[in-house]
């Protein structure tokens, strides 16, 4: 359950990015640079996605985006690969630490 936790942690952080990059992002293909959704507590590489991309990933609070192979396949499947990061989503086990 600690993997959850940091990947909410990691989640919070870019939620704040978001926000505070609402209405200042000129173009809608800019790639922007958010925190790996992991659950690696050392990671820091970042996952750049477009802030279209990021809210698409979003929609559903189970799935993260992560830089590719960061997934943790005990705790998560991953469900979209795409060039610039992978999107994993959380098993149901760990649901209710990532509603909190």
């Amino acid at each position: 359950m600690r993997i959850a936790e940091n990947e909410a942690r990691f989640r919070a952080i870019n939620e704040r990015m978001e926000r505070d990059l609402e209405g200042v992002v000129d173009a809608p293909d800019e790639l922007l640079e958010f925190v790996c959704e992991c659950g690696l507590l050392t990671c820091a590489t970042p996952v750049r996605q477009t802030l279209a991309e990021y809210r698409r990933v979003h929609e559903d609070d189970t799935r993260f985006a992560v830089v590719a192979g960061h997934e943790i396949e005990d705790v998560e499947d991953v469900i979209e690969r795409h060039e610039r990061y992978w999107v994993i989503r959380k098993h149901p086990e760990t649901w209710p630490i990532i509603e909190r």
